[in-house]
């Protein structure tokens, strides 16, 4: 959400909080110190979950992918609805970007894939061409040299 503020106070945009972009929900390990975690629960990592294994109180892996599918697909659909008529910016996480990737390259997605460049506050342009969503512009960061 920092980014995000910073990002709408410079250039005068409105920002909608939506939980549906977050990463993965594990749950009771959400903000607990990494020690407490490797300790109360050894060997526990996203890439150590059955696709369909939950964080205890958080979600699985699939589900952590079809959230997103289903957000990314929602703004899509609005976008073809609307002809395209506005921009729309996505201040979201690697992990959401990686799986975004995964779609529109239509490969598959499990929580072992490897991930795409995802640098911090990278820039991945996404546009409808050809009567497809294709990313256009990736992993863009000059703005950090600025």
């Amino acid at each position: 959400m920092e980014t995000a503020n910073f990002i709408g106070d410079i250039i005068q945009l409105l920002i909608e909080k939506s939980m549906e972009w977050r990463e993965t929900n594990n749950g009771i390990l959400a903000g607990m110190p990494n020690d407490d975690a490797n300790r109360l629960y050894p060997g526990l990592y996203f890439n150590s979950l059955k696709m369909d294994e939950r964080y205890p109180g958080g979600e699985s892996p699939i589900e952590n992918f079809n959230r997103i599918k289903k957000v990314f697909g929602e703004i899509c659909d609005e976008q073809n609805k609307s002809n395209h008529q506005e921009n729309v910016l996505v201040v979201t996480h690697g992990g959401v970007i990686n799986i975004i990737y995964h779609i529109l390259k239509k490969k598959e997605w499990t929580n072992k894939s490897t991930f795409f460049p995802a640098s911090n506050t990278s820039i991945h342009k996404i546009e409808y061409v050809n009567d497809n969503w294709d990313i256009t512009q990736e992993n863009i960061d000059v703005h950090l040299n600025l």
